[in-house]
Protein backbone atom coordinates (compact mmCIF):
# COMPACT_ATOMS: atom_id res chain seq x y z
CA UNK A 1 0.00 0.00 0.00
CA UNK A 2 0.95 3.47 -0.60
CA UNK A 3 -0.08 6.83 0.77
CA UNK A 4 0.34 10.30 0.67
CA UNK A 5 -0.69 13.09 2.89
CA UNK A 6 -2.55 16.10 0.84
CA UNK A 7 -3.18 19.34 2.23
CA UNK A 8 -6.72 20.15 3.67
CA UNK A 9 -6.78 23.21 1.34
CA UNK A 10 -6.74 21.73 -2.35
CA UNK A 11 -9.54 19.13 -3.49
CA UNK A 12 -8.26 15.27 -4.04
CA UNK A 13 -9.75 13.21 -6.62
CA UNK A 14 -10.06 9.46 -6.86
CA UNK A 15 -7.68 9.68 -10.05
CA UNK A 16 -5.15 11.49 -9.01
CA UNK A 17 -2.78 10.42 -6.44
CA UNK A 18 -0.01 13.53 -6.10
CA UNK A 19 -0.42 16.68 -5.57
CA UNK A 20 1.65 20.15 -5.02
CA UNK A 21 1.12 19.61 -1.35
CA UNK A 22 2.11 15.89 -1.08
CA UNK A 23 4.29 14.68 1.71
CA UNK A 24 5.44 11.58 3.31
CA UNK A 25 4.25 13.41 6.60
CA UNK A 26 1.29 15.87 8.48
CA UNK A 27 2.86 18.85 9.07
CA UNK A 28 0.13 20.27 10.41
CA UNK A 29 -0.92 23.42 13.09
CA UNK A 30 -3.95 25.16 14.40
CA UNK A 31 -5.01 27.53 16.90
CA UNK A 32 -6.73 26.84 20.42
CA UNK A 33 -10.73 26.17 20.00
CA UNK A 34 -9.90 25.32 16.07
CA UNK A 35 -9.07 22.51 14.33
CA UNK A 36 -6.04 20.93 12.47
CA UNK A 37 -6.86 18.91 9.08
CA UNK A 38 -5.22 17.16 6.38
CA UNK A 39 -6.01 14.30 4.03
CA UNK A 40 -4.63 11.30 3.65
CA UNK A 41 -4.83 9.22 -0.04
CA UNK A 42 -3.73 5.59 -0.56
CA UNK A 43 -3.55 3.59 -3.70
CA UNK A 44 -2.79 -0.51 -3.91
CA UNK A 45 -4.71 -1.86 -1.22
CA UNK A 46 -6.23 -5.03 -1.59
CA UNK A 47 -9.60 -4.37 -0.08
CA UNK A 48 -10.85 -1.10 0.93
CA UNK A 49 -10.93 -2.52 4.86
CA UNK A 50 -8.43 -0.04 6.67
CA UNK A 51 -8.31 0.29 10.49
CA UNK A 52 -6.94 3.65 11.23
CA UNK A 53 -6.04 5.07 14.90
CA UNK A 54 -3.69 7.40 16.81
CA UNK A 55 -0.69 6.79 18.69
CA UNK A 56 0.67 9.56 21.41
CA UNK A 57 -1.90 12.38 20.86
CA UNK A 58 -1.09 15.00 23.39
CA UNK A 59 -4.26 15.72 26.03
CA UNK A 60 -6.68 18.34 24.58
CA UNK A 61 -6.51 16.60 21.31
CA UNK A 62 -9.48 14.59 19.74
CA UNK A 63 -8.89 12.79 16.26
CA UNK A 64 -12.50 13.19 13.79
CA UNK A 65 -11.98 10.79 11.14
CA UNK A 66 -14.08 11.12 7.97
CA UNK A 67 -13.99 8.78 4.57
CA UNK A 68 -13.53 11.00 1.04
CA UNK A 69 -16.41 10.34 -0.81
CA UNK A 70 -16.69 11.20 -4.39
CA UNK A 71 -19.06 12.90 -6.25
CA UNK A 72 -19.84 14.10 -10.29
CA UNK A 73 -18.70 16.74 -11.64
CA UNK A 74 -20.52 16.31 -15.33
CA UNK A 75 -19.51 19.29 -16.81
CA UNK A 76 -18.23 23.37 -16.43
CA UNK A 77 -21.36 24.49 -16.56
CA UNK A 78 -21.57 28.73 -18.16
CA UNK A 79 -18.09 28.40 -18.94
CA UNK A 80 -17.06 28.04 -22.63
CA UNK A 81 -13.70 26.33 -23.70
CA UNK A 82 -12.53 29.60 -25.32
CA UNK A 83 -12.97 31.38 -21.60
CA UNK A 84 -10.82 28.48 -19.61
CA UNK A 85 -8.13 30.21 -17.69
CA UNK A 86 -5.65 28.79 -15.11
CA UNK A 87 -7.92 27.51 -12.42
CA UNK A 88 -11.22 28.66 -13.87
CA UNK A 89 -12.36 25.88 -14.22
CA UNK A 90 -9.08 23.89 -12.05
CA UNK A 91 -10.14 20.74 -14.09
CA UNK A 92 -11.84 20.26 -17.17
CA UNK A 93 -14.79 17.99 -16.84
CA UNK A 94 -16.66 15.91 -16.35
CA UNK A 95 -14.63 13.92 -13.32
CA UNK A 96 -15.18 13.07 -9.98
CA UNK A 97 -13.88 14.83 -7.04
CA UNK A 98 -13.52 13.96 -3.09
CA UNK A 99 -16.11 16.96 -1.98
CA UNK A 100 -18.13 14.58 0.35
CA UNK A 101 -17.03 13.63 3.99
CA UNK A 102 -18.83 10.72 5.72
CA UNK A 103 -17.97 9.59 9.17
CA UNK A 104 -14.91 6.92 9.23
CA UNK A 105 -16.26 3.47 10.08
CA UNK A 106 -13.14 1.40 9.00
CA UNK A 107 -13.61 0.87 5.34
CA UNK A 108 -12.41 3.69 2.86
CA UNK A 109 -15.57 4.58 0.65
CA UNK A 110 -15.89 4.17 -3.45
CA UNK A 111 -14.33 1.02 -5.07
CA UNK A 112 -11.53 2.84 -7.22
CA UNK A 113 -7.93 2.56 -7.42
CA UNK A 114 -7.40 5.81 -4.91
CA UNK A 115 -9.44 6.05 -1.67
CA UNK A 116 -8.74 8.43 1.10
CA UNK A 117 -9.40 9.67 4.68
CA UNK A 118 -9.77 13.73 5.72
CA UNK A 119 -8.89 13.91 9.49
CA UNK A 120 -9.65 16.94 11.77
CA UNK A 121 -7.91 16.96 15.08
CA UNK A 122 -9.67 18.89 17.54
CA UNK A 123 -8.11 21.16 19.35
CA UNK A 124 -9.78 22.43 23.24
CA UNK A 125 -9.61 25.78 23.85
CA UNK A 126 -6.88 24.78 27.10
CA UNK A 127 -4.71 22.60 25.36
CA UNK A 128 -0.71 23.11 26.18
CA UNK A 129 0.91 24.99 23.23
CA UNK A 130 3.58 23.17 21.53
CA UNK A 131 5.02 21.19 19.55
CA UNK A 132 4.01 17.16 19.39
CA UNK A 133 4.68 14.12 17.23
CA UNK A 134 1.47 11.64 17.39
CA UNK A 135 2.05 8.74 15.07
CA UNK A 136 -1.31 8.00 12.73
CA UNK A 137 -1.75 4.22 12.16
CA UNK A 138 -3.40 2.98 8.94
CA UNK A 139 -3.49 -0.54 9.18
CA UNK A 140 0.72 -1.94 9.43
CA UNK A 141 1.42 1.35 7.91
CA UNK A 142 3.09 4.16 10.50
CA UNK A 143 2.50 7.70 8.75
CA UNK A 144 4.07 10.61 11.16
CA UNK A 145 2.58 13.52 11.99
CA UNK A 146 4.31 17.05 13.18
CA UNK A 147 1.46 18.70 15.38
CA UNK A 148 2.15 22.48 16.30
CA UNK A 149 -0.77 24.03 18.54
CA UNK A 150 -0.35 27.68 18.75
CA UNK A 151 -0.83 29.62 21.94
CA UNK A 152 -3.77 32.06 20.53
CA UNK A 153 -7.38 30.90 20.64
CA UNK A 154 -10.20 31.03 17.75
CA UNK A 155 -12.43 34.01 18.73
CA UNK A 156 -16.31 34.03 19.11
CA UNK A 157 -17.92 34.58 15.79
CA UNK A 158 -18.55 38.27 15.54
CA UNK A 159 -19.06 37.72 11.64
CA UNK A 160 -22.86 37.04 10.83
CA UNK A 161 -23.19 34.39 8.17
CA UNK A 162 -26.33 33.10 6.77
CA UNK A 163 -26.65 29.67 4.43
CA UNK A 164 -30.25 28.51 3.37
CA UNK A 165 -31.02 25.32 5.30
CA UNK A 166 -34.21 23.68 3.72
CA UNK A 167 -35.94 22.04 5.72
CA UNK A 168 -38.76 20.49 3.31
CA UNK A 169 -35.51 19.29 1.66
CA UNK A 170 -34.00 17.55 4.32
CA UNK A 171 -37.35 15.93 4.72
CA UNK A 172 -37.65 14.83 1.14
CA UNK A 173 -34.26 12.95 0.46
CA UNK A 174 -34.14 11.25 4.05
CA UNK A 175 -37.47 9.57 3.41
CA UNK A 176 -39.22 11.28 6.88
CA UNK A 177 -41.93 13.24 7.64
CA UNK A 178 -42.07 17.16 7.35
CA UNK A 179 -42.70 17.52 11.29
CA UNK A 180 -43.01 15.77 14.45
CA UNK A 181 -39.78 14.22 16.84
CA UNK A 182 -37.94 12.51 13.83
CA UNK A 183 -37.97 15.52 11.89
CA UNK A 184 -36.71 17.70 14.40
CA UNK A 185 -33.90 15.03 15.43
CA UNK A 186 -32.59 14.96 11.58
CA UNK A 187 -33.09 19.08 11.60
CA UNK A 188 -31.25 19.22 14.95
CA UNK A 189 -28.04 16.97 13.12
CA UNK A 190 -28.02 20.08 10.34
CA UNK A 191 -28.07 22.76 12.80
CA UNK A 192 -25.19 21.36 14.78
CA UNK A 193 -23.38 21.44 11.00
CA UNK A 194 -24.33 24.70 10.34
CA UNK A 195 -23.15 25.39 13.77
CA UNK A 196 -19.47 24.18 12.96
CA UNK A 197 -19.51 26.26 10.00
CA UNK A 198 -19.99 28.94 12.05
CA UNK A 199 -23.50 30.14 10.83
CA UNK A 200 -25.12 31.99 13.48
CA UNK A 201 -27.90 33.54 11.49
CA UNK A 202 -31.30 31.27 10.35
CA UNK A 203 -33.98 32.02 7.30
CA UNK A 204 -37.72 31.53 9.08
CA UNK A 205 -40.97 30.81 7.83
CA UNK A 206 -44.14 29.18 8.88
CA UNK A 207 -45.88 31.96 9.67
CA UNK A 208 -49.66 31.27 8.09
CA UNK A 209 -51.83 33.87 6.70
CA UNK A 210 -55.71 33.53 6.30
CA UNK A 211 -57.83 36.38 4.23
CA UNK A 212 -61.01 36.49 6.35
CA UNK A 213 -62.56 38.49 4.06
CA UNK A 214 -62.21 40.83 1.70
CA UNK A 215 -58.92 42.92 2.87
CA UNK A 216 -59.08 41.56 6.39
CA UNK A 217 -56.04 38.98 7.37
CA UNK A 218 -55.19 36.62 10.44
CA UNK A 219 -52.03 35.49 11.03
CA UNK A 220 -50.78 32.23 12.99
CA UNK A 221 -47.70 32.67 14.14
CA UNK A 222 -47.26 29.30 16.30
CA UNK A 223 -45.01 27.23 13.81
CA UNK A 224 -42.92 30.58 12.99
CA UNK A 225 -42.54 30.52 17.37
CA UNK A 226 -41.60 26.84 17.21
CA UNK A 227 -38.81 27.06 14.89
CA UNK A 228 -37.14 30.21 15.66
CA UNK A 229 -36.73 28.29 19.27
CA UNK A 230 -35.95 25.31 18.28
CA UNK A 231 -33.49 27.34 15.85
CA UNK A 232 -32.20 29.52 19.33
CA UNK A 233 -31.29 26.11 20.93
CA UNK A 234 -29.35 24.72 18.51
CA UNK A 235 -27.56 27.89 18.81
CA UNK A 236 -28.31 30.47 16.43
CA UNK A 237 -28.70 34.04 17.39
CA UNK A 238 -30.05 35.87 14.42
CA UNK A 239 -32.62 35.46 12.43
CA UNK A 240 -34.21 36.67 8.99
CA UNK A 241 -37.73 36.99 8.38
CA UNK A 242 -39.48 35.69 5.65
CA UNK A 243 -39.57 38.04 2.93
CA UNK A 244 -42.27 40.45 1.93
CA UNK A 245 -42.27 39.94 -1.59
CA UNK A 246 -41.16 38.24 -4.85
CA UNK A 247 -40.80 39.08 -8.38
CA UNK A 248 -43.78 38.50 -10.60
CA UNK A 249 -40.86 38.09 -13.14
CA UNK A 250 -37.63 39.00 -13.86
CA UNK A 251 -38.57 41.06 -17.13
CA UNK A 252 -41.69 43.38 -15.15
CA UNK A 253 -42.08 45.75 -12.64
CA UNK A 254 -44.58 44.31 -10.13
CA UNK A 255 -43.33 42.37 -6.87
CA UNK A 256 -46.73 39.82 -5.26
CA UNK A 257 -47.12 39.63 -2.28
CA UNK A 258 -48.39 36.45 -0.89
CA UNK A 259 -47.91 35.24 -4.86
CA UNK A 260 -50.80 36.67 -6.05
CA UNK A 261 -51.30 40.26 -4.72
CA UNK A 262 -49.60 43.21 -5.96
CA UNK A 263 -47.56 45.48 -3.86
CA UNK A 264 -47.73 48.43 -4.61
CA UNK A 265 -52.18 48.25 -4.97
CA UNK A 266 -54.37 49.18 -2.14
CA UNK A 267 -55.23 45.54 -1.43
CA UNK A 268 -51.34 45.10 -0.67
CA UNK A 269 -51.29 48.21 1.44
CA UNK A 270 -53.76 46.35 3.54
CA UNK A 271 -52.34 43.24 3.90
CA UNK A 272 -48.70 44.87 4.59
CA UNK A 273 -50.43 46.90 7.23
CA UNK A 274 -52.07 44.02 9.00
CA UNK A 275 -49.09 42.15 8.60
CA UNK A 276 -46.38 43.46 9.67
CA UNK A 277 -47.70 45.55 12.62
CA UNK A 278 -48.96 41.86 13.82
CA UNK A 279 -44.89 40.21 13.17
CA UNK A 280 -43.28 43.25 14.81
CA UNK A 281 -45.29 42.51 18.11
CA UNK A 282 -44.48 38.75 17.96
CA UNK A 283 -41.34 39.60 17.59
CA UNK A 284 -41.50 41.88 21.03
CA UNK A 285 -43.43 40.04 22.93
CA UNK A 286 -40.95 36.95 22.71
CA UNK A 287 -37.76 39.31 22.86
CA UNK A 288 -36.57 38.95 19.64
CA UNK A 289 -36.81 42.21 18.34
CA UNK A 290 -32.97 42.77 17.63
CA UNK A 291 -32.18 40.30 16.71
CA UNK A 292 -34.34 40.04 12.84
CA UNK A 293 -33.98 41.33 9.85
CA UNK A 294 -36.33 41.17 7.08
CA UNK A 295 -35.94 40.83 3.30
CA UNK A 296 -38.52 42.67 0.65
CA UNK A 297 -37.94 40.61 -2.71
CA UNK A 298 -34.66 39.02 -3.27
CA UNK A 299 -32.44 40.20 -5.91
CA UNK A 300 -34.07 43.14 -7.52
CA UNK A 301 -33.12 44.09 -10.79
CA UNK A 302 -33.12 47.34 -13.09
CA UNK A 303 -36.84 46.11 -13.87
CA UNK A 304 -38.44 46.27 -10.39
CA UNK A 305 -35.86 48.96 -8.63
CA UNK A 306 -38.46 51.67 -8.56
CA UNK A 307 -41.37 49.63 -7.03
CA UNK A 308 -38.81 47.76 -4.60
CA UNK A 309 -37.46 50.77 -3.60
CA UNK A 310 -41.08 52.40 -2.88
CA UNK A 311 -41.91 48.91 -1.41
CA UNK A 312 -38.76 49.38 1.08
CA UNK A 313 -40.25 52.60 2.10
CA UNK A 314 -43.66 51.43 2.50
CA UNK A 315 -42.37 48.68 4.61
CA UNK A 316 -40.28 50.77 6.81
CA UNK A 317 -43.49 53.42 7.76
CA UNK A 318 -45.55 50.16 8.99
CA UNK A 319 -42.62 48.79 10.77
CA UNK A 320 -39.23 50.84 11.35
CA UNK A 321 -38.20 48.66 14.25
CA UNK A 322 -36.92 45.98 11.75
CA UNK A 323 -33.98 46.38 9.44
CA UNK A 324 -34.13 45.84 5.53
CA UNK A 325 -31.83 43.02 3.89
CA UNK A 326 -31.41 41.35 0.36
CA UNK A 327 -29.24 40.11 -1.73
CA UNK A 328 -28.38 42.69 -4.74
CA UNK A 329 -26.56 43.34 -7.84
CA UNK A 330 -25.37 47.07 -8.18
CA UNK A 331 -28.27 49.34 -9.43
CA UNK A 332 -30.96 52.56 -9.32
CA UNK A 333 -31.52 50.99 -5.04
CA UNK A 334 -30.17 54.07 -3.14
CA UNK A 335 -31.83 54.59 0.15
CA UNK A 336 -33.63 51.53 -0.16
CA UNK A 337 -32.43 48.55 2.67
CA UNK A 338 -30.64 48.85 5.46
CA UNK A 339 -27.96 45.84 5.21
CA UNK A 340 -26.31 45.84 1.13
CA UNK A 341 -25.77 42.08 -0.09
CA UNK A 342 -24.31 42.41 -2.90
CA UNK A 343 -22.46 39.86 -5.34
CA UNK A 344 -18.61 39.62 -4.42
CA UNK A 345 -17.63 40.65 -7.95
CA UNK A 346 -20.06 43.41 -8.08
CA UNK A 347 -18.50 45.00 -4.76
CA UNK A 348 -15.53 45.05 -6.73
CA UNK A 349 -16.84 46.27 -9.60
CA UNK A 350 -18.75 48.81 -7.21
CA UNK A 351 -16.86 49.49 -4.29
CA UNK A 352 -16.58 53.38 -4.38
CA UNK A 353 -20.48 53.41 -5.01
CA UNK A 354 -21.25 50.58 -2.19
CA UNK A 355 -19.09 52.42 0.41
CA UNK A 356 -21.17 55.53 0.13
CA UNK A 357 -24.25 53.59 1.47
CA UNK A 358 -22.11 52.87 4.64
CA UNK A 359 -21.21 56.46 5.10
CA UNK A 360 -24.90 56.78 5.21
CA UNK A 361 -24.93 54.35 8.19
CA UNK A 362 -25.68 51.36 6.57
CA UNK A 363 -24.12 47.77 6.60
CA UNK A 364 -22.38 45.97 4.09
CA UNK A 365 -21.90 42.28 3.73
CA UNK A 366 -21.53 40.00 0.27
CA UNK A 367 -22.79 37.12 -1.00
CA UNK A 368 -22.32 34.42 -4.17
CA UNK A 369 -24.71 32.30 -5.93
CA UNK A 370 -24.38 30.48 -9.55
CA UNK A 371 -23.07 34.23 -11.22
CA UNK A 372 -20.68 35.43 -12.56
CA UNK A 373 -18.52 32.71 -14.12
CA UNK A 374 -16.21 34.84 -16.32
CA UNK A 375 -14.28 37.28 -13.96
CA UNK A 376 -12.55 35.02 -11.56
CA UNK A 377 -14.37 36.19 -8.80
CA UNK A 378 -14.04 33.35 -6.01
CA UNK A 379 -17.11 30.98 -5.11
CA UNK A 380 -17.72 28.10 -3.42
CA UNK A 381 -17.95 25.65 -6.69
CA UNK A 382 -16.57 22.57 -6.91
CA UNK A 383 -14.85 22.95 -10.57
CA UNK A 384 -12.65 26.08 -9.02
CA UNK A 385 -9.83 25.70 -6.43
CA UNK A 386 -11.02 24.84 -2.98
CA UNK A 387 -8.88 27.70 -1.76
CA UNK A 388 -11.68 29.53 -3.35
CA UNK A 389 -13.64 28.68 -0.84
CA UNK A 390 -11.17 29.21 1.79
CA UNK A 391 -10.71 32.82 0.81
CA UNK A 392 -14.31 33.75 1.12
CA UNK A 393 -14.45 35.31 4.26
CA UNK A 394 -10.73 36.62 4.13
CA UNK A 395 -12.73 39.14 1.75
CA UNK A 396 -15.00 40.13 4.87
CA UNK A 397 -11.71 41.14 6.41
CA UNK A 398 -10.22 42.93 3.70
CA UNK A 399 -13.16 45.23 3.06
CA UNK A 400 -15.06 45.21 6.65
CA UNK A 401 -18.00 43.17 5.38
CA UNK A 402 -19.86 42.28 8.29
CA UNK A 403 -21.72 39.59 6.93
CA UNK A 404 -22.03 36.36 4.46
CA UNK A 405 -25.26 35.11 2.69
CA UNK A 406 -25.29 32.16 0.43
CA UNK A 407 -29.04 30.92 -0.57
CA UNK A 408 -28.24 26.48 -0.25
CA UNK A 409 -26.49 24.55 2.36
CA UNK A 410 -29.15 21.64 1.22
CA UNK A 411 -31.28 23.30 -1.55
CA UNK A 412 -30.95 20.31 -4.01
CA UNK A 413 -33.02 20.95 -7.09
CA UNK A 414 -35.65 18.21 -8.18
CA UNK A 415 -34.53 15.47 -9.08
CA UNK A 416 -30.89 15.90 -8.24
CA UNK A 417 -29.00 12.94 -7.33
CA UNK A 418 -26.28 15.38 -5.29
CA UNK A 419 -23.79 12.80 -5.37
CA UNK A 420 -24.16 11.90 -9.34
CA UNK A 421 -25.43 15.68 -10.47
CA UNK A 422 -24.08 18.65 -9.22
CA UNK A 423 -25.51 20.91 -12.33
CA UNK A 424 -29.02 20.63 -12.14
CA UNK A 425 -31.63 22.58 -13.48
CA UNK A 426 -33.08 25.22 -11.28
CA UNK A 427 -36.66 27.49 -12.03
CA UNK A 428 -36.68 30.91 -10.09
CA UNK A 429 -40.40 32.52 -11.63
CA UNK A 430 -39.97 32.39 -14.98
CA UNK A 431 -36.09 32.05 -15.46
CA UNK A 432 -34.83 28.56 -16.02
CA UNK A 433 -31.21 28.22 -15.87
CA UNK A 434 -28.02 25.47 -14.68
CA UNK A 435 -26.47 25.68 -11.91
CA UNK A 436 -22.69 25.01 -11.81
CA UNK A 437 -21.20 22.15 -9.60
CA UNK A 438 -21.64 22.87 -6.20
CA UNK A 439 -24.14 26.27 -5.78
CA UNK A 440 -27.02 23.61 -4.73
CA UNK A 441 -24.93 22.23 -1.12
CA UNK A 442 -22.22 21.88 1.40
CA UNK A 443 -24.09 19.46 2.86
CA UNK A 444 -25.45 15.86 1.59
CA UNK A 445 -28.18 13.86 2.35
CA UNK A 446 -26.13 10.60 3.61
CA UNK A 447 -27.27 7.33 5.64
CA UNK A 448 -29.24 8.41 8.47
CA UNK A 449 -27.36 12.03 9.07
CA UNK A 450 -26.17 15.21 6.81
CA UNK A 451 -22.38 14.77 5.61
CA UNK A 452 -20.11 17.66 5.49
CA UNK A 453 -18.24 18.62 2.13
CA UNK A 454 -15.14 19.51 2.17
CA UNK A 455 -15.89 22.83 0.90
CA UNK A 456 -17.46 23.07 4.55
CA UNK A 457 -14.87 22.52 6.10
CA UNK A 458 -12.52 25.16 3.98
CA UNK A 459 -15.51 27.73 4.83
CA UNK A 460 -15.23 27.36 8.58
CA UNK A 461 -11.49 27.71 8.67
CA UNK A 462 -12.29 30.84 6.43
CA UNK A 463 -14.48 32.21 9.22
CA UNK A 464 -12.20 31.54 11.77
CA UNK A 465 -9.50 33.30 9.88
CA UNK A 466 -11.66 36.29 9.33
CA UNK A 467 -11.41 36.54 13.08
CA UNK A 468 -8.04 35.78 13.50
CA UNK A 469 -7.54 39.07 11.40
CA UNK A 470 -9.59 40.87 13.58
CA UNK A 471 -7.76 39.79 16.75
CA UNK A 472 -4.54 40.76 15.08
CA UNK A 473 -5.49 44.06 13.58
CA UNK A 474 -6.37 45.37 17.13
CA UNK A 475 -2.86 44.63 17.90
CA UNK A 476 -1.18 45.59 14.20
CA UNK A 477 -3.20 46.40 11.92
CA UNK A 478 -0.46 46.98 9.92
CA UNK A 479 0.54 43.65 10.09
CA UNK A 480 -2.84 42.16 9.55
CA UNK A 481 -3.32 43.60 6.46
CA UNK A 482 0.12 42.70 5.15
CA UNK A 483 -0.45 39.19 6.02
CA UNK A 484 -3.90 39.17 3.86
CA UNK A 485 -2.43 41.28 0.93
CA UNK A 486 -0.44 38.54 0.47
CA UNK A 487 -2.99 36.36 -0.51
CA UNK A 488 -5.63 37.83 -1.11
CA UNK A 489 -5.93 41.19 -3.35
CA UNK A 490 -9.40 41.32 -4.36
CA UNK A 491 -12.33 39.43 -4.86
CA UNK A 492 -10.71 38.14 -8.30
CA UNK A 493 -7.35 38.34 -7.42
CA UNK A 494 -6.05 35.47 -4.97
CA UNK A 495 -3.14 32.69 -4.51
CA UNK A 496 -3.76 30.17 -5.74
CA UNK A 497 -0.91 28.04 -4.64
CA UNK A 498 -1.30 26.45 -1.08
CA UNK A 499 2.48 26.15 0.24
CA UNK A 500 1.77 30.11 -0.27
CA UNK A 501 -1.48 30.19 1.43
CA UNK A 502 -0.43 27.60 4.51
CA UNK A 503 3.03 30.19 5.11
CA UNK A 504 0.49 33.17 5.33
CA UNK A 505 -1.49 31.00 7.80
CA UNK A 506 1.28 30.19 9.96
CA UNK A 507 2.38 33.83 9.81
CA UNK A 508 -0.92 34.72 11.28
CA UNK A 509 -0.83 32.14 13.78
CA UNK A 510 2.35 33.01 15.01
CA UNK A 511 2.03 37.05 15.32
CA UNK A 512 -1.05 36.19 17.97
CA UNK A 513 0.89 33.58 19.78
Amino acid sequence: MKYTVVSAAEFTYPDIFQYPSSAAKADIFAARGGYAAFQVLFSGLSSGELPISFEGLPEGVEPEIYGLVSVMVERNHDIAPEDFAPHYPERVAPYRVYDCLCPYGGCLPGEGEIGGVYIALRIDRDAAPGRYAPVLRAGDTEIPVELEIYACRIPEESLKMIVGFAGATMAKYHGIASAGAEYEEMEAKYLAMLRRLRQNMMYTGGIKACEVEKNRWEFDFSDFIAQVRRYEAAGMRYFNAPSVGWRKSWKESTILLQQRIPAMSYEGYCYLSQYLPALRDVLAENGWLDRFVMGVADEPNAENCTEFRALCGLVRKLCPEIRLIDAMSYGDLHGALDIWVPLNSEYDAHREELERLRGAGDEIWHYVCCVPRKCRAINRFMDYPLLSTRYLHWGNYKYNLTGFLHWAANHYQPGQDPFEQNCPEHHNTDSVCYLPAGDTHIIYPGKGEPWMSIRLEAERESAEEYELLRELAKKDKALADEICESVFRSFSDVEYDVAAFTAAKRRLLAALS
